[in-house]
């Protein structure tokens, strides 16, 4: 079977949030099965201390600082998600790589067959001035992840590889006014075995 990190960060109460964290953090600290985590830890040693001031100014009231709470346990989820991904790519779906790192797991099926090739992949700029694009994927049901890929429409400029648990990711810091070339992949059984997308063009602006 194939294990994956809970990553339901969204569904817990204020305390329990705080103790996963707490967990994954203790946990992950000098521990040699993740020498690179991402992002590194010390973001998530400054998010969870924001959370907990954040959750204390709330309880004294006011609107503002209950969305200033809100506001920085989006934060806190977005952080372990990533610490969750990155988990995973060490883990290859071993449970106990998982609990060693702070992450309770959810057992999943193994996907069965090869992903197929990405139809319905666009590209969308962001507001003006933000420099960003997003992009978009239908997803698929074998895919455990997805992987996006872009490159300054020029047919030289190397690829810059982008994993995501979802089918959404926005592309940040690009340059402005420079039309840019995208391409996306399922993540299937094998990680190393992807079948592209054809390419889509957008301009960042």
């Amino acid at each position: 079977m194939y294990y994956k990190a809970k990553v339901n960060f969204k569904k817990m109460g204020v305390e329990m949030l705080d103790q996963v964290a707490e967990n994954v953090l203790t946990k992950m600290t000098g521990n040699g099965l993740f020498p690179n985590p991402v992002p590194e830890l010390s973001v998530l040693d400054t998010d969870l201390s924001d959370y907990r001031v954040a959750v204390v100014e709330a309880v004294r009231g006011g609107k503002h600082a209950t969305t200033v709470r809100d506001r920085v346990r989006g934060r806190l989820e977005n952080t372990l998600h990533s610490l969750a991904f990155s988990v995973q790519q060490v883990a290859m779906g071993d449970p106990a790589v998982i609990l060693a790192a702070g992450f309770d797991h959810n057992k999943a099926r193994e996907p069965k067959g090869r992903c197929p090739q990405p139809a319905d992949f666009v590209a969308i700029s962001g507001p003006l001035g933000s420099r960003s694009i997003t992009l978009k994927v239908k997803p698929h049901r074998t895919a455990r992840s997805y992987r996006f890929a872009y490159r300054i429409a020029d047919g030289e400029t190397p690829w810059i590889e982008v994993s995501s648990h979802g089918s959404r990711r926005t592309v940040a810091g690009l340059q402005q006014f420079s039309e840019y070339e995208f391409r996306c992949a399922y993540i299937g059984n094998d990680p190393e075995v992807l079948n592209y997308s054809d390419s889509v063009m957008a301009t960042v602006i």
